[in-house]
């Protein structure tokens, strides 16, 4: 009676066993081709992040609906400034008394994209990280090639 006892429990273990080797099989098979979706997956990632990078790359330059440099800049030209939109640009972002915003929380304020309006105007976003805004600037050119601004509207945001 003992010997079929322990012939049962052998038994019973053994079945057992088997099931969790058919469980453990069973598992492999089904997750084999979701890692293999995975890495399919990983490897389109990285491809349309790369052809992303590479339109990035070609993409022209986002010309300025609002300023054609023959016609608007045709007064800084007549000067010598070779490139009207530069010259107002790199003007623009000296001039750190323009923000009408004063940095908090240990930032510094700065211009973001800049815009010529004509030949007289010029809008600009600024932001310091948590301040931000957007202001429109009367510019001119005095008699020394500098030029001068003036802000005629802003809104900022907090």
């Amino acid at each position: 009676m003992k010997q079929l006892s322990i012939l049962f429990i052998i038994g019973f273990l053994s079945l057992g066993c088997k099931n969790d080797a058919d469980k453990t099989e069973n598992l492999a098979n089904e997750t084999e081709p979701l890692i293999l979706k995975n890495d399919s997956l990983k490897k389109e990632i990285q491809l349309l992040k790369s052809l992303n990078d590479s339109l990035i790359k070609i993409s022209p330059e986002e010309k300025n609906y609002w300023f054609d440099p023959d016609f608007n800049g045709s007064h800084l030209t007549r000067q010598g400034i070779t490139n009207p939109e530069k010259f107002v640009e790199n003007a623009l972002r000296k001039r750190a008394d323009l923000f009408p915003a004063k940095a908090v929380l240990g930032g510094t304020m700065n211009f973001l994209k800049i815009q010529l309006l004509g030949n007289k105007w010029v809008i600009a976003d600024y932001s310091d990280g948590h301040i931000q805004g957007r202001s429109i600037y009367e510019y001119r050119i005095n008699e020394k090639n500098e030029l001068a601004f003036k802000m005629l509207a802003s809104n900022d945001t907090e």
